[in-house]
């Protein structure tokens, strides 16, 4: 994440402990002792009762839980507990239990209704707070109006009717429990949800990542480095001439990196950046007689930083600091 969101209180949290109660206590205490509908709390029977699928569903896998063992129970509940414990997954402190060693209850009858109540379920009017309300909290306090994983693409604002795409950062497919878990859904541009991350897997293999609502976490700065040849022509800059670093966690940038394609997407925008720059640069310097080459650099560099993530100024930024180690490149306009 180039930025990480400032997390907020909303009610529509209320929807994943509705979740934790009906897996952990309802579910997970089936018994021929008592009915499914005696064991619903309060507060989520007005949705159970109203909407036939859902109590029918709810009813179904009730009755195929009679049959788990004690044991098998407490593995339910455990997957439960850690799959939810987003920021201690992301830090490597925990590794999350996947569909596999669980009794295949889960994944046969609770998955397909665990999803369908994140398809469905959100924003009735049985259910405390809106997406769409929750949404617009959220891009108030923290002031995005660029994707705060890629900063490339806008996203919609608070006075939209629309929200972007919630990436399931522990992906629903294979960790169900955390479908309504609203610090695994993070608000994110269709590119890097859709087309770059997918149903990748950010603790695949031991990683560790950025905890998207990590707010004290610093926001990242890049630099780039050109290659030193001769054959080098900031007219056409090849992929392969650009390095781009991050001044972070280099295991997480590389789990950040490999998500949603960062360096590659970066490098697709940095090369022809490279000219309309170095043009900006040649005019300034044709106005600007009595300045020399670095302090405009350094004076466009300060106006950029008051408004880095707007038209990928965080890009330029870097950019026109390795500019600066290439005086030589101006006189092309000269």
């Amino acid at each position: 994440m180039l930025r990480t969101y400032k997390p907020i209180i909303h009610p529509i949290f209320m929807l994943h402990q509705y979740l934790e109660h009906l897996v952990c206590q309802v579910w997970c205490n089936a018994s021929n002792e008592h009915t499914c509908a005696q064991l619903i709390e309060a507060a989520f029977e007005p949705a159970y009762q109203k909407y036939a699928w859902l109590k029918t569903g709810i009813d179904a896998v009730y009755e195929k839980c009679k049959l788990l063992t004690t044991g098998e129970r407490a593995q339910i509940r455990e997957a439960f507990a850690v799959n939810n414990r987003i920021e201690d997954l992301c830090e490597g402190r925990l590794t999350p239990i996947p569909l596999s060693a669980l009794p295949q209850v889960v994944e046969t009858d609770m998955k397909p209704l665990l999803i369908k109540f994140y398809d469905e379920l959100l924003d009735r009017a049985e259910i405390p707070g809106t997406k769409l309300d929750y949404y617009n909290q959220l891009i108030k306090r923290n002031k995005f109006t660029t994707c705060p994983c890629c900063g490339l693409s806008l996203i919609e604002t608070a006075a939209s009717h629309y929200v972007e795409d919630n990436d399931h950062y522990l992906n629903k497919a294979e960790y169900p429990f955390a479908v309504v878990n609203f610090c695994n859904l993070v608000p994110l541009c269709s590119k890097c949800n859709k087309k770059c991350k997918g149903t990748k897997n950010p603790y695949e293999a031991g990683r560790v990542s950025f905890y998207p609502f990590n707010g004290a976490r610093p926001d990242i700065t890049l630099t780039i480095t050109l290659a030193n040849t001769d054959t080098l022509d900031y007219r056409d800059i090849k992929a392969e001439e650009i390095t781009i670093d991050f001044d972070n966690d280099p295991n997480k940038t590389a789990t950040w990196d490999w998500l949603f394609r960062i360096k590659e997407r970066y490098n697709e925008q940095l090369r022809p950046l490279s000219k309309t720059e170095l043009r900006l640069m040649a005019k300034k310097f044709r106005n600007n007689k009595g300045k020399t080459y670095e302090e405009l650099l350094d004076e466009v560099i300060d106006e950029y930083e008051d408004e880095k993530y707007e038209d990928r100024k965080f890009l330029k930024i870097a950019l026109l600091n390795e500019i600066k180690t290439r005086p030589e490149w101006l006189a092309v306009y000269q």
